[in-house]
């Protein structure tokens, strides 16, 4: 290309405008417009994406209430009982002094933690029953979100490990 060529490309952005003529692009108010719309639907997805992660610690929660259940009933056929409330979960892992035929570690000590790492609740209701909670995702026992095994729904359904 020839010198007067190249001077004339590079005047280009800084000449006037022809009347009629208009430029090819986005305006700086459609370019915003544009992020908006793209930092709306970003926050929806992730709204959705938190909340189905809750949803998963929740059943992963169960499932180890589930688990536990399952420990506790080995204990149980040992030792004829569940573990008194003051014994609480930590019978499973190192013998208390009034289990006589115990034979555990029936479960591994990481296992008593909920998805949230907050210990999970156990209370004896009786020779046959127990109750285990987790505070769930406040970690607050004692709220609304607290999941319980057996589920209140089934309360009233009997023994949970029999």
């Amino acid at each position: 290309m020839q010198w007067n060529q190249w001077k004339r490309r590079l005047a280009r952005p800084f000449a006037e405008q022809a009347e009629g003529v208009r430029e090819v692009g986005m305006t700086i108010i459609e370019i915003l417009i544009v992020i908006a719309l793209i930092g709306t639907l970003m926050t929806i997805l992730m709204q959705n994406i938190l909340k189905k992660n809750e949803d998963a610690k929740v059943d992963l929660a169960k499932v180890a209430m589930s688990q536990l259940n399952n420990a506790l009933s080995l204990y149980k056929l040992h030792n004829n009982r569940f573990p008194a409330t003051e014994e609480g979960l930590q019978a499973l892992i190192t013998a208390p002094g009034s289990a006589k035929n115990w034979r555990g570690p029936y479960t591994e000590e990481d296992k008593l933690k909920d998805p949230w790492d907050t210990e999970f609740g156990y209370e004896s209701t009786g020779l046959k029953t127990f109750r285990i909670t987790s505070a769930g995702p406040d970690q607050t026992m004692g709220t609304e979100d607290d999941i319980s095994f057996p589920d209140k729904k089934e309360a009233g359904s009997g023994t949970p490990a029999e």
